[in-house]
């Protein structure tokens, strides 16, 4: 049953800029999805219109329903910014903490699981500036995670860290998404990203930005060593092949 649906969705910014048209597809509940394109196609703002951070668009957007801005209100997304937004007085178990007493909720317990869950609890009391920007932006996404969303919302999360740590970050992404079976949308810039964390790739077009293929992503596994098979760079084949007939 698909949880968020995409129907003909058009957003316009001032001065004529289009910068979506006629943006379709929908996401099935508990699925891993990835959207890839040109520069400057509309991602980050098709996510920020599905979180409800933008409301002034045409076509429809829903969330088990729900327009985004319901879903929202109801605390059904989770969002994950591209830069880590931890706070830098308050120790790793605190951050995680932050939207559960912002929300009056009384289940701190749920931060440590969430916690232990990737195996970091030994991190707990250390302050963001003792950790790498990977694993300042995991907290990140565990903290999105701590109201038990439906959906998490991923906007280039590692997009700044280096490829072997970034793999390393990946797999413990892998392991959220297993645990929570939360439905996930992650946007990327990069090609190997969306392969090895996805179930479905959304291409999308330039310019305006528009749904131009999906593909089903089928791996007989998620680990390092898959990254240099036939399957997998198959895959990355197809995808660049996509992106660069759209360039021409």
């Amino acid at each position: 049953m698909a949880i968020i649906e995409v129907k003909s969705v058009t957003k316009e910014y001032q001065k004529g800029f289009l910068a979506l048209k006629d943006l379709t597809f929908s996401i099935e509940e508990g699925n891993f999805v990835c959207i890839v394109g040109p520069f400057g196609c509309g991602k980050s703002t098709l996510l920020e219109l599905i979180a409800g951070i933008q409301s002034d668009y045409k076509g429809t957007i829903k969330i088990r329903e729900k327009n985004p801005e319901e879903a929202r209100l109801e605390r059904r997304i989770g969002y994950t910014f591209q830069r880590p937004t931890l706070l830098p007085w308050r120790n790793v178990i605190q951050n995680i903490m932050l939207p559960l007493e912002i929300a009056r909720v009384k289940d701190n317990q749920r931060a440590y699981n969430l916690l232990g869950m990737v195996g970091l609890s030994h991190l707990a009391k250390k302050a963001p500036y003792e950790l790498s920007e990977g694993m300042q932006q995991l907290i990140s996404i565990v903290r999105s995670l701590v109201l038990n969303p439906d959906i998490l919302l991923l906007d280039e999360p590692f997009s700044s860290i280096d490829e072997i740590n970034r793999t390393k970050m990946h797999l413990h992404l892998l392991k959220i998404h297993q645990q929570t079976n939360k439905t996930t949308l992650l946007v990327t810039h990069s090609l190997s990203e969306a392969v090895f964390l996805s179930e479905k790739i959304i291409i999308m077009t330039s310019n305006p930005g528009r749904t131009k293929r999906i593909i089903e992503v089928n791996l007989p596994t998620r680990n390092e060593e898959i990254l240099f098979s036939e399957e997998f760079l198959n895959y990355l084949k197809i995808i660049r092949e996509e992106l660069k007939n759209e360039e021409k």
